[in-house]
């Protein structure tokens, strides 16, 4: 999930300004002749590997916290990846190692609540924080037995090793909905009994989901956070899947209601459903003024084509309001990247209703040709050579 881009850029600068103070301030006078032809190799490679190094052990802590605090916290482990590495769970409940994508600086835990009221999710948060207080700990005693022993090595290990940890913990705890997920965006909203069941009743929905399980959604929130956005977005596909396009509009328009207590990723993807899903139940001239007088943000982020619900918003666009051929074939390029990223509930659902979309383009456009997107199944075999008889008639 796309998060707050601009609090992103804020948490990278404060990490790149520890970066640059400890290397001008601290580590840059230490590195006379004279100590340098101590160090056991070449400087530049010394601090390279250990900066790699930091990374690769913070990394691990960040997810071994993550992995401790869910089991202390009542949960259950659906995934555990660190750097890309780890291991997920398959549907007959064994673990199976996994190369993978994660939602995280460093990696992902994709836990479930074993009670939705009783499984506490401030353990998963905060045992994160104890394994930095331990490096902490360990990398202070490194240099100070450094300087007292004129160990430079030891001192630089544990300075670098420190200053990394410093800087991907500001990111982990950065109190705001960044461009990963991070602890301190959680630790900011589940203030409250209430959220920890709502992210619990996610979490445990998600899990569903992604293991074919039957879900029964008991609740539509007016009041709409990133937490209850995934709720009802369960809620959205369930109308979507049933063709009925008026109640998942009536859904959505929660999320866009609420626009200053979601972070702009979610904000962006309820736009850009609204945008596409009003071309299919909307007048014409109502769906297209809609999309003119959207802001700029959320044209550039259907423009970006992200996933599928941009390229269905695109496809119309394109195809509809800018009757642009060429653009109407960029999005279909970028189908079955976005499809393949869904589970297979909502695949089918975005498949049909993707489907529908490229239908009502070929109907406006008879003559367009989209016979080189065929292996996409989005047309009837009877009507995808439409096209070409066109083409033919006219000759």
């Amino acid at each position: 999930m796309k998060k707050n881009d601009t609090m992103g850029y804020v948490a990278y600068a404060l990490m790149l300004g520890v970066a640059l103070i400890v290397a001008f301030v601290v580590i840059r006078p230490l590195m006379t002749s004279e100590n340098v032809a101590t160090l056991p190799m070449n400087q530049y490679l010394y601090v390279f590997l250990l900066v790699l190094g930091g990374i690769l052990i913070n990394a691990l802590f960040i997810e071994l916290g993550h992995l401790a605090g869910a089991k202390m916290g009542r949960y259950s482990i659906d995934s555990w990846i660190c750097l890309g590495i780890g291991c997920k769970k398959q549907r007959d409940g064994k673990m199976k190692f996994a190369f993978s994508e994660f939602d995280g600086l460093a990696g992902g835990t994709v836990i479930v609540p074993k009670d939705l009221k009783k499984s506490n999710p401030r353990h998963y948060i905060y045992m994160p924080l104890v394994f930095f207080l331990l490096e902490a700990i360990a990398s202070v005693l490194m240099i100070a037995f450094g300087i007292g022993a004129s160990m430079l090595a030891l001192e630089l290990a544990g300075i670098l090793l420190l200053t990394v940890a410093g800087m991907i913990y500001l990111y982990d705890i950065f109190p705001c909905a960044i461009d990963s997920a991070n602890d301190g965006y959680l630790m900011m909203i589940l203030n409250s009994q209430s959220n920890v069941e709502a992210y619990n009743d996610l979490l445990l929905k998600q899990h569903q989901i992604a293991f074919g399980e039957k879900v029964e959604v008991t609740k539509i929130y007016d009041h709409v956070t990133d937490f209850t956005a995934g709720i009802n977005l369960i809620s959205f596909y369930e109308a979507l899947g049933k063709g009925d396009y008026e109640k998942a509009l009536e859904i959505n328009e929660k999320t866009i209601a609420s626009k200053g207590k979601v972070s702009s990723g979610v904000y962006e993807d309820a736009m850009a459903e609204k945008t596409g899903l009003n071309f299919l139940v909307k007048p014409f001239e109502e769906a297209k003024t809609f999309f003119i007088d959207s802001p700029l943000e959320s044209k550039k982020h259907i423009a970006a084509l992200g996933n599928i619900a941009c390229v269905r918003a695109y496809v119309l666009v394109s195809g509809l309001a800018e009757e642009s051929l060429n653009e109407t074939e960029a999005a279909l390029e970028r189908a079955e990247k976005a499809l393949s990223k869904l589970t297979k509930g909502r695949y089918d659902i975005e498949k049909r209703v993707l489907s529908e979309s490229l239908k009502k383009v070929v109907v406006a456009h008879p003559d367009w040709d989209f016979s080189d997107y065929d292996y996409l199944g989005l047309l009837d075999k009877k009507e995808a050579p439409k096209a070409e008889e066109k083409k033919t008639e006219g000759k």
